[in-house]
């Protein structure tokens, strides 16, 4: 019987072909809500074929139906939007390069869009409530043994009760010691009792996982050469518990089953998508600020001798260092003579106009600069100065892989108000937190909604002084 993941792969399997259908029943309705007829012109026709081929491309390789730690994004339409915008851009340059744009209507091609976007939205939740009138269609759920112990097997079973799941029992291969006894609920039989748990029908098992911590790789063959005799579904899982980087993903390089210890979804096509919205943010925003940019510079030489830029090294994207830009707010000094402490409340080096300029974050603005030339991006964790770096990325798990991305001008901790400075421990633990998250869960909706609450209510805060 399919398990509940099997049955939700099957879902993602036709996705991409029931996204094609999508599109090619919204360009009928769209000719239709604009001239009043069925029946679809070749040339019309000719454009909605190429528009169905790109996206059953396309989506696929922005990641529209990626696995991410075991959800299924592509229910997301957010997901999609990467893919479904990048075909409008690409069918908008078809027509530019063949000169055919004005041969189509523009309407047309409006109902199109909006129809295929409400299709989209449309299909992701029907496939939502299909999965989930699925899963009480089953008489039972997948019912697993666990064979295991210590608080890694205690781990498994609990993320697997959560997704509904049916643990039958944790097993340990071994009897227990006190040790054992202290971190999980296994228990502990022989390996003669295993073979005989596992073979009896009154337990009714589907499948077998075997969770074994790293510490006791002899107890992990043991088990494998009992299971070798079996006939149910076998599963191993790793003990990555240990690894606190971003994410776990499998990979098949040169013939070998690996496992990659720090993936981001913000790879290949995504990275592409992601570097062509920020140049035309920052392109957008430096010419629409040029002229407050301007009188912010001449407020700052009429206030204190010195640039009106502050140049600052920091870490950017692979832990490279980058000079990120930002309008000078503080007393002009000598290199030598720099305090490159963190900026506190009511700080004397703070200059007048330098302290509206930090409140409202409009010091930030020249690092549209830095998006221009690829050393940053509009949204991604804040770039720290290489002081804070050095202090905090041996006291913090996994701190440094927040430069698995381009730093940003706003980021996900910024709108949860963790912005300014970080004297202590617990904060900067919070804002990494909030950095790790968004490089696991990116996606172009969530930019867009970073970059909304930013302009909504970001720009001011009482951390920033």
């Amino acid at each position: 019987m399919p398990n509940r993941g099997d049955r939700l792969s099957s879902l993602s399997a036709v996705a991409p072909l029931v996204d094609g259908l999508v599109v090619a029943c919204a360009s009928w309705l769209a000719y239709f809500a604009r001239w009043d007829k069925w029946s679809m012109s070749l040339e019309y026709t000719s454009v909605a074929v190429l528009g169905t081929g790109l996206v059953l491309i396309v989506l696929p390789a922005t990641g529209a139906y990626r696995y991410w730690r075991d959800e299924l994004y592509w229910q997301n339409t957010g997901n999609a939007l990467p893919g479904f915008f990048l075909v409008a851009v690409l069918l908008i340059l078809a027509g530019a390069l063949t000169k055919t744009t004005a041969d189509f209507s523009r309407l047309w091609m409006a109902y199109w869009f909006a129809c295929t976007l409400a299709g989209l939205v449309l299909f992701r939740w029907l496939s939502w409530r299909l999965a989930r009138l699925l899963d009480r269609g089953q008489p039972h759920a997948t019912r697993v043994l666990v064979v295991g112990h210590g608080a890694f097997a205690a781990a498994v079973a609990q993320r697997l009760r959560g997704a509904d799941w049916d643990v039958a029992a944790i097993v340990s291969p071994f009897r227990q010691t006190d040790d054992d006894s202290t971190h999980t609920d296994a228990a502990g039989v022989s390996l003669t009792e295993l073979d005989a748990l596992i073979a009896a029908p009154d337990n009714a098992l589907d499948e077998i996982w075997i969770a074994m911590d790293s510490t006791v790789p002899d107890r992990q063959e043991a088990v494998i050469r009992i299971l070798q005799t079996s006939s149910l579904t076998v599963r191993y899982v790793p003990d990555l518990s240990t690894l606190a980087l971003l994410s776990h993903t499998p990979a098949h390089v040169a013939g070998m089953t690996v496992i990659d210890l720090n993936t981001s979804p913000l790879t290949g096509i995504n990275q592409l998508i992601k570097s062509a919205v920020d140049k035309l943010l920052a392109l957008g925003a430096l010419t629409l600020l040029a002229p407050v940019m301007l009188l912010i510079a001449v407020l700052i030489k009429l206030d204190s001798a010195g640039p009106v830029f502050f140049v600052q090294k920091r870490h950017g994207w692979d832990g490279k260092v980058i000079e990120v830009l930002k309008f000078r707010t503080m007393h002009h000094h000598p290199p030598a003579l720099q305090d490159t402490r963190q900026a506190r409340p009511n700080d004397p080096r703070t200059t007048s106009v330098g302290r509206f300029l930090r409140k409202t974050s409009l010091d930030e603005l020249p690092q549209f600069f830095n998006v221009l030339r690829g050393d940053m991006s509009v949204v991604g964790p804040r770039p720290h100065p290489l002081a804070l770096n050095q202090s905090y990325a041996g006291r913090i798990d996994a701190y440094m892989q927040r430069h698995r991305v381009k730093p940003g001008i706003t980021g996900w901790a910024q709108i949860h108000g963790l912005r300014g400075e970080t004297e202590t421990l617990e904060k900067m633990q919070k804002r990494i937190e909030h950095d790790l998250y968004y490089i696991e869960h990116w996606s172009l909706w969530l930019d867009i909604k970073i970059i909304l609450l930013t302009l909504v209510a970001g720009w001011t805060s009482k951390n920033a002084y």
